[in-house]
């Protein structure tokens, strides 16, 4: 029998339990553990989960980890999301897993090593440092920025706070060398989005290849959306100016005269309670469930009960929840940008342009009175988003990346 290929992957964020990049880590470890023999160096805080769950894996290679603890204060600016002063404590952890790297290649022979997550361009770690092994690095995000013309629209908080942070994206993407260091030693790039493709094409020795950081899980679903009468909408995220809560909140205000709908909100953050407000302050209070925070398991059940998705977030890479929603039936209504608007097709969600604050609250809300009067074009959704969540598997990316090393390791011969 052939030896596997020896992969030593870094990926901070990796476990089981959880979505976004944290469950986008552990989906891309297991799945490829069907194809290479890995090692994985990763964050102490998730050791527990990963060890109670690996026993029951039925893997081809186990993957084999190792724990390397960014500290309790790092811990938990890490789960505040956005915090800039994560980053400090970040570029130290990817420091103490380049000395691991480098120590565990002196003892073991590695085929690769990859710079998998976080995808965030900013801090790309110290791999690319390692000239012995071909380095990998993605998929890489965070290129795209918020468009200028929505932030005036936002609390006063808000316009500073994204204000800043498009200025000071704009200033990293141009003067940060490490990332564009690890572009030019990469020897295979991955781009999680058409905007991250087209900036590190400026610095790769070879084309940047597109693939998106997220996937599905084969659809088993038997899904009855688009069959309540009142048309059941689902929001879920992070509550904070980036995701837009406030659009959806107006654009349904505007259709309430013509639409019979509730609003189940999944999630909480810094605006909840001004998000709140608004809807009282729109005279929507009553259509709307807010939730907070809930186990996975929970917004599985909300997508199985609901008609459709309701995502306006402004900025992301490959949102999680997206590829959620379309294995379990439930199309999706998005802005046409980012990762999720290389996912949504017309087979499966409805996107519109994202244009600027005004457009999105009518575009939006004149989609919304379409599906709430084309039930059939509901449940024809509903079948291609099953249809595309099995085009997007989990599986399928694995055996594609396997394949792309494959590619790498013959040119390098």
């Amino acid at each position: 029998m052939k030896e596997p290929l020896k992969i030593l992957v870094s990926a901070y964020a990796c476990g089981p339990n959880w979505g976004s990049e944290i469950g986008m880590g552990w989906n891309w470890i297991v799945h490829l553990s069907n194809y290479c023999q890995l090692t994985v160096i990763t964050e102490k805080g998730f050791e527990k989960d990963i060890l109670e769950k690996l026993p029951s894996l039925n893997l081809k290679y186990n993957p084999e980890f190792y724990f390397i603890d960014i500290g309790d204060k790092g811990r938990k600016l890490f789960w505040m999301q956005g915090s800039f002063l994560f980053y400090s404590f970040y570029k130290k952890w990817q420091q103490q897993a380049y000395n691991l790297a480098v120590d565990l290649i002196k003892s073991d022979k590695f085929d690769i090593v990859h710079q998998l997550n976080m995808i965030g361009f900013r801090e790309p770690g110290y791999l690319w440092k390692i000239k012995k092994v071909p380095f990998v690095w993605g998929p890489v995000g965070g290129y795209n920025q918020i468009p200028w013309s929505y932030i005036p629209k936002m609390d006063i908080k808000n316009i500073f706070f994204y204000s800043a942070k498009n200025i000071i994206n704009a200033i990293q993407m141009k003067l940060l060398s490490r990332p564009k260091k690890s572009a030019m030693n990469s020897s295979l790039l991955f781009a999680a989005t058409n905007e991250s493709m087209n900036v590190l094409s400026k610095y790769s020795r070879f084309t940047p290849i597109l693939l998106n950081e997220t996937g599905c899980l084969k659809s088993m679903v038997n899904n009855v959306n688009g069959n309540n009468e009142t048309l059941k909408i689902l929001w879920v995220g992070r509550i904070q100016g980036l995701k837009a809560l406030p659009i959806a909140l107006k654009a349904l205000a505007k259709v309430k005269k013509h639409v019979k709908f509730s609003f189940t909100i999944i999630g909480d953050g810094p605006d909840t309670d001004m998000c709140k407000q608004l809807a009282i302050d729109l005279a929507i209070e009553n259509y709307c469930s807010w939730h907070g925070r809930i186990p996975n398991e929970a917004v599985i059940n909300e997508m199985e009960i609901s008609d459709f998705l309701f995502f306006t977030s402004l900025k992301e890479g490959t949102p999680h929840v997206i590829t959620e929603a379309i294995q379990n039936g439930l199309p999706v209504l998005c802005h046409d940008a980012c990762g999720h608007g290389a996912v949504i097709t017309e087979e499966c969600g409805v996107k519109i342009p994202m244009i600027s604050y005004k457009n999105s609250i009518q575009d939006f809300g004149k989609a919304i009175v379409e599906l709430s009067k084309d039930k059939e074009k509901l449940n024809l959704l509903s079948d291609g988003a099953l249809n595309r969540a099995n085009e997007l598997t989990w599986d399928s990316k694995a055996a594609f990346m396997y394949g792309m090393y494959l590619k790498l390791l013959e040119e390098n011969d």
